[in-house]
């Protein structure tokens, strides 16, 4: 049997610090970055960095970006977290029967413990978070593996100055479906966000995002992402925030090809208390490729959190940014991500729904994989959440189904999941 189907479990959400696989092989640090925003009235005590829109690393993602309570650790306290967790996959290699590969079925069984440390004070705080993992295959015993994951993150706010940062380092294997393959790959990747504030009216933000990408795997290329941006803020009213700005980047791909944008940007922010909190960047990206001519790129990223009330709300997520592409041959493309989650307590228990789209379109005329590159994922997942034990457990069943179509339907397939979960806090 060939090495497929390998993912994380299905009630993982997108985290800055992803489960991944133990590795011991070197990593190459290069740069990478992605347009962020942070306000200048953003609470520098929360990972605030990890609620910003990326664009999906192409393992499997829940849509539903809530199952389950989110618990939150003391300051000066450990926070761990042991989770149990049982998957059906109807479709592990992403493969169709008529197709360039079968389809072929099989369930996960993974164990994970988390830990999450915060320390700080009066106007500083820093964080760490690592989770180590063990999967288990009922029949592709060759996937069994141990993952882990390191990051760090923190922030600092005084009268003038507010600043935020992550770092982290990764590992990871699986079916990738913008590699439309198995791979093994590490990354390690930065972002910082500071804001300067020269009056109660104005300031100045800059933020960037490091990220490169080791494929350990033959065929597929190592990948960096570099971009750098700055914008004068002005705070229109006392809930939003308005602002231009330009931002900078490179992404570098197969064989060291760049491919470059400039342009600029428009930031907003409104955040009303608890209940409503938006992040959002508008841009137009000049690029230049040695791939194709040079071309005009629509740019975006929105982050919304809505809080009705203690029984109900939603979030939504969309980015689109360019990325080079895994598979060796080179190539760009241009990247559309939107996914939305909705969450409602039923008595003690929580609903979650979510729902996922993504669009690739290739940015050049590079043959390399075009039928591949050129497609669509539509992806729908819903779970139940049950507390137990006055909120130190908690159990979890979830149902998902995916839909990959790539404009060579040799590629295309779709999947059903099934899953329950048991997680202990202590």
């Amino acid at each position: 049997m060939s090495r497929w189907g390998m993912h994380p479990p299905l009630t993982s959400i997108d985290r800055p610090f992803q489960v991944v696989r133990l590795s011991s092989s070197g990593f190459r640090i290069a740069s990478s970055f992605l347009g962020l925003f942070l306000s200048v009235e953003q609470v520098y005590s929360q990972n605030v960095l990890a609620n910003l829109p990326r664009l999906p690393s192409g393992f499997y993602e829940a849509a539903a970006t809530r199952i389950g309570e989110e618990q939150r650790p003391n300051l000066g306290e450990l926070d761990a977290s042991l989770n149990l967790s049982v998957r059906y996959d109807s479709n592990v290699t992403q493969g169709s029967d008529a197709g360039i590969r079968p389809k072929q079925s099989d369930t996960l069984i993974q164990s994970t413990l988390n830990v999450d440390y915060r320390l700080g004070s009066g106007n500083w705080q820093i964080g760490a978070r690592a989770n180590v993992s063990r999967l288990e295959y009922l029949q592709s015993d060759d996937f069994n593996a141990t993952n882990y994951s390191v990051g760090f993150y923190g922030g600092y706010d005084s009268k003038k100055l507010v600043a935020s940062f992550s770092s982290s380092f990764s590992s990871n294997a699986g079916v990738n479906r913008l590699a439309g393959n198995f791979i093994e790959q590490e990354s390690f990747s930065n972002r910082f966000s500071a804001s300067y504030r020269f009056s109660s009216k104005t300031s100045l933000l800059f933020s960037l995002a490091q990220r490169s990408v080791e494929s350990n795997t033959e065929g597929f290329a190592d990948t960096a992402s570099n971009t750098v941006s700055l914008a004068g803020i002005w705070r229109a009213t006392p809930l939003l925030n308005v602002g231009p700005g330009v931002r900078y980047g490179v992404r570098t791909g197969f064989d060291d090809s760049d491919f470059t944008i400039l342009g600029p940007i428009l930031r907003a922010n409104y955040i009303l208390s608890k209940k409503v909190k938006l992040q959002s960047s508008i841009g137009l990206d000049f690029s230049e490729s040695s791939f194709g001519d040079d071309q005009s790129l629509f740019s975006y990223s929105v982050s919304l959190d809505y809080t009705a009330s203690r029984l109900w709300g939603f979030d939504l997520s969309m980015i689109q940014d360019s990325r080079a592409t895994l598979i060796t041959g080179g190539g760009f493309d241009q990247i559309s991500s939107l996914r939305l989650g909705f969450w409602r307590k039923i008595r003690r228990a929580r609903l979650s729904l979510g729902i996922a789209y993504e669009d690739r379109n290739p940015t050049d005329s590079n043959t390399a994989n075009l039928g591949f590159r050129d497609s669509s994922f539509l992806q729908y997942n819903a779970g139940v959440s049950i507390p137990l034990r006055d909120n130190q457990a908690n159990l979890a069943f979830t149902l998902g189904w995916n839909d990959f179509d790539g404009s060579n339907e040799d590629f295309s397939w779709d999947g059903f999941q099934s899953g329950v979960s048991l997680a202990w806090s202590f």
